[in-house]
């Protein structure tokens, strides 16, 4: 009797193409999988060499692998909670009487008094070209609260019955942070900018508990594995958040590598409550394992250009005294970094417009001063408009970004309108990152933009908006394989994890994606169709087509 193989291979794909992402960007035709770890990478011959009776062989029949994605920047419990209510979205949402519909179906099946919630609406792309007010809601909610949420998630639509339980009125005055909108009467018109306002609403809604937080992360784990993503950093989370992604683990029921970041501001609480918070959060950056991390801290000091709320260095279009919206007062943001950066954490800050860059890369410039930053890997999220002198700073505090190509496709039309074309070919420029030498990992933010990732990989070769299809700065353009590794490798590093993550190499782990076309080879456009058939979590299959 022979003696057997050593080292025999759990898992075998042979005979596809396999885009490595390794440092010379090399293609493979097969790869091996022992223990959840890549084995081997090289030709079908070489792998085969590999396998042994246990081991499971599949035929891709040249099919493309690729490394799993990596979305650097998105809301697990937010994307879980968006699937389970009304999706507002454009389409299937094409005017605000379709809103209106929905959100009258809803009540049918609601009971008396039950907030009526839903996420995804977008001014430019409904028929009517305006924003949603109360007035709109209260024909066919008149007493059940109703909250619509924008999709950036800087904004919302209340209707009356909501607004009368925030305590909202004419009165009201306007918060630190955030804008009421009335009309020219001096009477709210439902539309809530920021947290400061949104929360005079949001705070009334019934609590959720760790049970609706682990079903919704259940939920999006899922949704993900389905569109090939294998790790994601969760930006803004809640003590209660961990717990529920601790018990899914405990369990064997979470599917995605999730780096937690724990958000700085919870609700309405004082800054001092806040800092106490993290000066006495138990977990430090790189806290936890392959599964499941802690990341650092995630801020959020403006808002977005499509709800005209990002803080912008000069005013937006048609609007002389309009410049967007600082959520936190810098002195209380520097609080912040700084309780973050004593305790040990890095801190991932949501800065979309310029004047907001300017403001958070100053906060880093003052921390670093009481503690060094360079090598933590801290980084701007969104960061729409740098400067020569945003790049050199970045450069000089090894400061990254984490954007979301996706947003020039699903919100462009509103960005174009809302600081015009010249402007426009400047949003995200994610070749002038890169060029600069400034590591710049992709993602989608969802739910403010669809999670599934290739759409988002695409517009970052594209630069093409959904409605208009209107050209958003060519000279920003990346490659192909740029773009892979932005949702790959790029990923990973922001998190420490490229020596584990990111590509398939010998020794990392086998998250590997099998998808339904050549995304290095096929038509440009066909790109964001890209479907996936097969995805592996260390080995294992966690979605199969």
């Amino acid at each position: 009797m022979s003696a057997p193989k050593p080292c025999m291979a759990d898992l075998a794909l042979i005979n596809g193409k396999v885009i490595t992402v390794d440092e010379k960007f090399s293609f493979a035709e097969a790869v091996s999988v022992k223990d959840g770890r890549i084995q081997a990478v090289g030709t079908t011959d070489e792998v085969m060499k590999l396998t042994g009776p246990e081991t499971k062989i599949v035929d891709l029949k040249g099919m493309t692998v690729m490394p799993g994605l990596y979305d650097s920047h998105l809301h697990v419990v937010g994307t879980g909670s968006a699937l389970q209510i009304i999706n507002c979205r454009t389409p299937p949402m094409m005017s605000i009487e379709d809103l209106k519909n929905a959100v009258a179906e809803k009540v049918k099946e609601a009971k008396p008094g039950e907030w009526i919630l839903g996420r995804g609406w977008d001014q430019a792309k409904l028929a009517e070209q305006r924003n949603p007010s109360r007035y709109d809601f209260d024909e066919v909610s008149p007493d059940n609260p109703v909250v619509l949420t924008r999709t950036c998630g800087h904004l919302i639509v209340a209707n009356s019955k909501a607004l009368e339980i925030g305590g909202v009125s004419k009165d009201t005055p306007q918060p630190l942070g955030g804008v009421i909108v009335k009309d020219e009467n001096g009477e709210p018109t439902g539309m809530l900018e920021e947290g400061p306002a949104m929360n005079l609403v949001r705070n009334q809604i019934p609590q959720e508990g760790v049970e609706d937080y682990m079903g919704q992360i259940k939920t999006a784990c899922e949704a993900f594995n389905a569109v090939g993503i294998t790790s994601v950093i969760d930006a803004g989370n809640t003590s209660d958040h961990m717990v529920a992604y601790q018990r899914l683990k405990e369990n064997g029921e979470l599917t995605v590598r999730t780096n937690m970041m724990l958000a700085a501001i919870q609700k309405s609480e004082p800054i001092e409550d806040s800092v106490k918070r993290i000066n006495e959060f138990p977990m430090l950056s790189g806290y936890g394992d392959e599964l499941l991390k802690f990341q650092g801290l995630k801020i959020l000091i403006d808002g977005g250009v499509g709800g005209r709320t990002a803080l912008l260095r000069e005013h937006y279009e048609n609007d002389p005294e309009d410049y967007g919206v600082l959520t936190v007062p810098v002195e209380n943001l520097q609080k912040l970094v700084d309780a973050g950066n004593m305790r040990g954490m890095l801190c991932g800050i949501h800065c979309a417009g310029g004047a907001a860059m300017d403001i958070v890369i100053d906060a880093f410039k003052k921390t670093n001063k009481v503690k060094p930053i360079k090598g933590r890997r801290f980084y701007l999220i969104h960061a729409y408009q740098p400067t020569e002198q945003n790049f050199k700073d970045c450069r000089d505090m090894g400061i990254m970004v984490a954007s979301q190509p996706s947003f020039l496709y699903y919100l462009g039309d509103s960005y174009y309108g809302n600081v015009g074309p010249e402007r426009s070919k400047w949003l995200k420029p994610h070749r002038a990152w890169l060029d600069e030498g400034i590591m710049c990992a992709a993602g989608t933010d969802s739910p403010v933009t669809p999670y599934p990732p290739f759409v988002s990989l695409w517009t970052s070769i594209a630069r093409r908006t959904e409605i208009n299809d209107t050209q958003m700065g060519t000279e920003q353009k990346v490659t192909r394989k740029e773009a892979i590794k932005m949702y790959t490798l790029n990923g990973a590093y922001l998190t420490f994890e490229e020596d584990i993550k990111g590509s398939i190499e010998p020794g990392k782990l086998a998250d590997m994606i099998v998808i339904d076309r050549d995304v290095m080879t096929c038509p440009e456009d066909d790109i964001k169709d890209t479907k996936v058939l097969t995805t592996y979590l260390g080995g294992k299959v966690v979605f199969e087509a």
